[in-house]
């Protein structure tokens, strides 16, 4: 047992083998439940252990999960019985507080739906689970929670399995079927349906009836089409106080007083296509000669590398806005209008090359948040006027197009992140990211100078870099705390640290500029409302990737056409990315305080 000093996960049990069993292999892990990361998995920490790869050697142990022992069967029923009482639980998302909000009934409305209260394992887990939704409403500190309540959704991907057996009814007014003379407001789906078919009538009933009593919710009606809810208010007690609402052409919509953090991801209906930039202090450094008028800018995505394709050496600058590609969208399809308001006494911070702002973000209607003005605040991050600035802010911005999205959610559970020894949650390694945007002129052309004219500043560097007029990219991401402190922290703190950058570095991603400064720390769980989180319960992410890395855009950027040469010149860069990764793990243990092999 290696659970010494001041840590509280730990691995606490080896599992005895039986003696004719299979020698376990390294390259050949049993399938199991596992985050997208494809990391060892489990729910809780006593469902980690170690087990002997062989039988006949029982000090050779590895450290394997419980739904990994549950494949070779190997004393799962005993400890099942006697140890682990639990249902084996998959892992899911854990949702942030919610902040944002959204008509139930709009058809861009997600699952979960926008606005849904993460409630936990014990509850989220539950097959006949529904969605408790947030209301307007406070007592004292504490937000309200409704009684309006929506259940999961059948999954559109027919390989996924069913647990609800609702889908939301769509059917036209004059053709809905009806219930009690009403529209359902759910239809069974078609995996329900198989279950009645075959059925007596009484056993039909039966089932449904157990169904709509496992929803857990008040005032459901149901047939064997599907469900009615005939009642979804909302009991405040009498210490509730209505949420306060501002009229926006009066309120100052550059402060941030009362307005909530953004936590939650934009959904893709939702992100803006055009951010208005409100900037009477030109922080942006724009000319425009009216300073009450919005400076425009336009989302861009960095296109990734495709198979076969040539991109630009890594060290240089974008050519042509060729890199860039607008967002997909319908061509019957409005285009998203944001407001962000950008005032300088809102500084979070400033590095080398660049100032954060926390700005208030008014988003694309009827996508709305709970607070007085309808506003979020995010990160706003923009560029140095200097040459190299620029090109960092754009780097940054590609990095984070190449995250996959399970680098910015939590998961339930932990994982085992080689070669750390101990186990870690799985929450987030980056920031939330919701999007790069570039100035338009008046012809909705682009005025990114930088794409124009950066290949001119091509020998420039950071020591050696020129000032610019250029007006500035902005990226925007989530606000996520403050700069860590190793030496205040726990052994468990400092290895969750540290398993961040192993797991940035199995994205084949390296961060560049590994300090302290670039790792935040901020109270949680995130679930919770903001009042009730504390930093006993942390939240950490890795930020600032101007100096990133990223190999699936280094290897495209050989620009060798004979094979041999080809391959020589990809084998380097994999050889040059791997020093990297050994410079950077060095780095990140003398910051954190790594011991060299107790982690």
């Amino acid at each position: 047992m290696r659970g010494l000093g001041n840590r509280t996960r730990f691995v606490g049990f080896t599992v005895e083998r039986d003696p004719d069993g299979p020698l376990l292999k390294k390259d050949q892990s049993p399938p199991a439940l596992r985050t997208p990361n494809g990391l060892i998995w489990a729910h809780e920490i006593d469902e980690f252990f170690y087990i002997p790869r062989s039988p006949q050697v029982p000090n050779y142990v590895t450290t394997w999960s419980r739904s990994m022992l549950k494949t070779i069967g190997e004393q799962y029923d005993a400890l099942e019985q006697g140890f682990w009482d639990a249902p084996l639980y998959p892992p899911r998302v854990i949702r942030p507080w919610p902040v944002l909000k959204l008509p139930n009934d709009h058809p861009a409305q997600t699952d979960p739906p926008i606005g849904a209260i993460d409630e936990g394992c014990d509850h989220e887990h539950w097959s006949q689970m529904m969605y408790r939704l947030r209301e307007d409403g406070y007592v004292g500190h504490f937000p309200t929670l409704s009684k309006n309540k929506i259940p999961r959704r059948c999954p559109s991907d027919p390989s996924e399995p069913c647990i609800s057996g609702l889908r939301r009814n769509d059917a036209p007014g004059d053709t809905a079927p009806t219930l009690e003379g009403l529209p359902h407001d759910y239809l069974w789906c078609e995996h329900f349906r198989a279950q009645l078919e075959g059925k007596s009538c009484d056993d039909k009933w039966d089932l449904i009836e157990k169904t709509v009593y496992n929803m857990a919710a008040d005032n459901v009606i149901a047939d064997h089409i599907g469900v009615r809810f005939l009642s979804q208010g909302t009991t405040h007690s009498s210490a509730s106080q209505p949420e306060k609402h501002v009229d926006q052409e009066t309120a100052d919509l550059f402060s941030t007083k009362d307005l909530p953090k953004l936590e939650e991801n934009i959904p893709e209906a939702f992100l803006p296509d055009i951010l208005l930039v409100h900037d009477p202090e030109q922080t942006t450094r724009h000319t425009s000669g009216a300073p009450n008028e919005p400076v425009t800018y336009r989302r861009v995505v960095y296109r990734l590398p495709q198979s076969g394709g040539v991109k630009p050496d890594e060290n240089e600058v974008p050519q042509s806005l060729t890199d860039y590609t607008l967002p997909t969208k319908g061509s019957d399809t409005e285009e998203r209008v944001a407001h962000l308001h950008l005032r300088k006494t809102n500084q979070l911070g400033t590095g080398h090359h660049s100032s954060v702002y926390r700005a208030p973000l008014t988003l694309p209607p009827p996508l709305s948040a709970h607070s007085p003005t309808g506003q979020v605040t995010v990160a706003a991050k923009l560029a140095f006027p200097h040459c190299t600035a620029h090109a960092l802010l754009h780097n940054e911005a590609r990095t984070y197009n190449a995250f996959p999205e399970h680098a910015q959610l939590h998961y339930c559970g932990y994982n085992v992140v080689p070669p750390c020894h101990y186990q870690v949650p799985v929450g987030p390694i980056v920031p939330k990211f919701y999007g790069f945007y570039l100035p338009v002129g008046e012809d909705g052309k682009f005025l990114d100078e930088f794409a124009l004219h950066g290949k001119e500043h091509k020998t420039c560097n950071e020591d050696q870099a020129c000032r610019v007029p250029w007006i500035s990219p902005i990226l925007l991401m989530e606000e996520c705390g403050e700069p860590v402190d190793p030496e205040k922290f726990m052994d468990d703190e400092r290895t969750e640290c540290f398993s961040l950058m192993l797991r940035l570095h199995a994205l084949k991603i390296t961060q560049g500029s590994f300090y302290v400064r670039n790792v935040l720390i901020q109270p949680g769980p995130l679930s919770a409302p903001p009042s009730q989180r504390t930093l006993r319960i942390p939240s950490f992410r890795i930020i600032d990737f101007g100096r990133a890395r990223v190999l699936a855009y280094l290897l495209t950027a050989v620009k060798e056409t004979d094979e041999e040469k080809r391959k020589t010149e990809r084998a380097r860069v994999i050889s040059d990315r791997w020093a990297a990764m050994q410079y950077e793990e060095q780095q990140a243990r003398e910051q954190f305080l790594i011991e060299m092999f107790d982690f």
